[in-house]
């Protein structure tokens, strides 16, 4: 497995993968305008993936890409800025082979490279398999977002 940054190659198979965001989407959230919109936001990070305060990352293995994530900063309501990560996804077949955790650590690097002292991830309350994975890496709840139905 090999960890690098995107480059203009990965386009394709990038925004293929996108859908894979939508896992663990509430109940009551419009599936069809979630997947559209995580489908945006991976365009929109590729195309800016050079900017100076973001990085995009993709895996490749032996049968070619295989998963993507996306860190930038950002600020926090205390002032302090973070390294963020948007939109980590791999590919079904290498789920559960350390690939995700791998592209965790570039991103971790990137952060720890800009002087960051936290790495944030927001996933769906209801996505187990990913709370349980980023739990498993070292990651701790810091915020609930809740909401009620009107």
């Amino acid at each position: 497995m090999k960890i690098r940054r995107y480059e203009d190659r990965d386009r394709e198979p990038a925004l293929a993968l996108a859908p894979r965001l939508v896992e663990g989407i509430a109940p009551w959230r419009d599936e069809k305008a979630a997947r559209a919109s995580y489908i945006d936001t991976v365009a929109w990070s590729i195309d800016h993936g050079d900017d100076d305060d973001m990085a995009v990352f993709v895996a490749e293995d032996d049968e070619g890409f295989a998963g993507i994530v996306t860190v930038k900063e950002k600020g926090h309501f205390t002032g302090q800025k973070d390294a963020y990560v948007e939109g980590l996804a791999v590919q079904e077949r290498v789920a559960r082979t350390g690939l995700g955790t791998k592209l965790m650590d570039a991103c971790e690097e990137w952060g720890r490279r800009r002087g960051h002292r936290r790495l944030i991830i927001k996933t769906g309350a209801g996505n187990k398999v990913a709370r349980e994975f980023y739990a498993s890496i070292g990651y701790e709840e810091e915020e609930v977002k809740l909401s009620k139905a009107l």
